[in-house]
């Protein structure tokens, strides 16, 4: 058994057959993933499991800058 889920498994739990729309998917589901050079989701079947079952609390990514922070790394007040 793969590390990562295939197509077809990632098909099958999103629901969807195009990219955008199964990333868009797993981040509604909160499952954690990366984006490989293809623009394809690339998961963790760990990841899946874990946050299924309800054992690891997703993290949500987020969408925002946080300036401040910008701010502060650059030396700026």
């Amino acid at each position: 058994m793969s590390l990562f889920v295939s197509r077809d498994e990632l098909q099958e739990l999103t629901g969807f057959k195009k990219k955008s729309l199964q990333i868009k998917q797993l981040s509604n589901f909160g499952i954690p993933f990366e984006v490989n050079r293809l623009g394809s989701p690339v998961v963790l079947r760990s990841a899946i499991e874990d946050t299924l079952s309800g054992t690891k609390l997703p993290k949500k990514r987020s969408k925002s800058i946080n300036l401040e922070s910008l701010r502060k790394a650059k030396g700026g007040s």
